[in-house]
Formats: C-alpha cells, sequence, structure tokens
C-alpha cells in the first residue's frame, strides 16, 4: 500500500477526533456550569363590564366581545414596554417576561392573557410572576380611569403556576446549537485544510515544471561518414594500382 495516499488520511481523521473530543467536552462543560432555568406561567382574561353583562343576566362570561380582545392587546403591548419593563426591575422584579394573547383568543371567544417568567432562581421567578400578573391589573385601571367603575373591563387571574417548572428548552436549543457547530467543525476544518494543502502542492508542482527547461531530442544519426581507416584499406586493395 502506497504511504503517500493514505498519510494525509490519517491526519485528517486525528484532527478529527481531536475536534470531536473538544465538542464533547464543551458539552459537558455547558451542563455543568450554565445554571438551569426555571420557567413559570399564569394566564388572565379580560372580562366584560358590569354594564356590558347586564343583557347575558350578569354573567361576564357570556359577554365576549372584539373590545375586550383589541383591550387585552393594549394591554400586553404596554407591559411589554421597555418604561414597564424598567418600572417592574426597579421594584424587585428583575428577571424576564413575555405577556401575549393566548393562541386561541378570538375576537369573540375571549381575550386571555398568557404570562411566562424565565429566570436561573426559582424564587426570584415566582416572584417576578406575581408582579407581572398583578401588574396587568394595575395597567387596565390606569387605561379606564376616565370610566365609571360600572363600565370598566375587568381582569381575573384563571391560573397560576404552584411553583416554577424547570425549563429544559433554552438548555436543549443551547447545546443543539455546541452539537452542530462542533460536528460541522470536527468533518469540515480538517477537509478544508487538507484541500488548501493540496491546493499548495499542486502550485508548486506546476511553478517547478515551468522553471525546468525540457529534455534537447538527439539529433538523427542519418549520415555518418567512413573512417579514415577504412579508406586507406581499400585503396591498398585495388590491384590496378
Amino acid at each position: 500500500m502506497d504511504r503517500t495516499l493514505t498519510h494525509p488520511g490519517r491526519k485528517r481523521w486525528a484532527a478529527t477526533g481531536a475536534l470531536l473530543l473538544l465538542t464533547f467536552v464543551g458539552v459537558l462543560l455547558a451542563l455543568v456550569e450554565l445554571p438551569p432555568t426555571y420557567q413559570s406561567q399564569s394566564s388572565v382574561v379580560l372580562l366584560a363590564s358590569p354594564a356590558a353583562s347586564k343583557p347575558n343576566g350578569d354573567n361576564p362570561y357570556l359577554s365576549f366581545s372584539p373590545s375586550l380582545t383589541l383591550t387585552a392587546d393594549a394591554v400586553s403591548r404596554e407591559i411589554m414596554s421597555s418604561a414597564i419593563a424598567g418600572q417592574l426591575a426597579a421594584q424587585g422584579f428583575p428577571d424576564s417576561y413575555n405577556v401575549e394573547l393566548a393562541t386561541y383568543t378570538t375576537a369573540t371567544t375571549g381575550s386571555v392573557l398568557q404570562i411566562t417568567v424565565d429566570g436561573t432562581d426559582k424564587a426570584a421567578v415566582e416572584f417576578t410572576l406575581h408582579g407581572v400578573t398583578g401588574e396587568i391589573s394595575t395597567i387596565l385601571a390606569k387605561l379606564q380611569s376616565a370610566s365609571p367603575p360600572a363600565d370598566r373591563i375587568q381582569a381575573v387571574t384563571l391560573s397560576m403556576s404552584s411553583q416554577p417548572a424547570l425549563s429544559l428548552s433554552q438548555m436543549a436549543r443551547l447545546l443543539a446549537v455546541l452539537i452542530g457547530v462542533g460536528l460541522v467543525a470536527s468533518f469540515g476544518v480538517p477537509w478544508l485544510v487538507e484541500a488548501q494543502i493540496a491546493g499548495r502542492r499542486l502550485q508548486r508542482a506546476d511553478v517547478t515544471a515551468a522553471l525546468v527547461p525540457p529534455p534537447t531530442e538527439p539529433v538523427a544519426d542519418v549520415y555518418r561518414p567512413a573512417s579514415h581507416h577504412a579508406s586507406r584499406s581499400d585503396v591498398h586493395s585495388d590491384p590496378s594500382r
């Protein structure tokens, strides 16, 4: 077997193995060093005002209208603004949160807001969830401050997590990125390096071939003069002389 052909292949696979080992070590370090992430959720529904519920027997759950959905959208945009986020952080609610309309909300079926809080400390996540959920009622009251109480939309908490749950989605995304980058680097980098080295070798070979002159062709031996010794013997052998 020609060793010159297998030697680059051995180098490439050795580099690939080393990079795969580094990827494995990086994933282990990420699992050990990165803190776990916790998530807590709650949901709040906006209900029709007492005046709007009268035609339906004072039952607000039978009085959903498009105005409730528009109000819920306005509340979610207000609470997600940087001003409110900074205000909540100053009040001791530092964890990140998200408030949005539930996916099943329509203009005629309801106006449910879904609150999600993420953080690395369980107690802080739970504390922030209560703060953000309560802020929804505060913002709603400010938006309706000019209306009489009988015409004000109400906010009712439907559900709230008893305790934050361990969230694996962010960790899974991070590990997926680390593994993907590691695999691409492990198999792609050695191949690119080997391709560059092979290209440079070809370039050097072309330059060397261009500098070396081609070999000269030998002159054809068509006419060869007779030796002087042969001519004298022929003269002596002539009897006429």
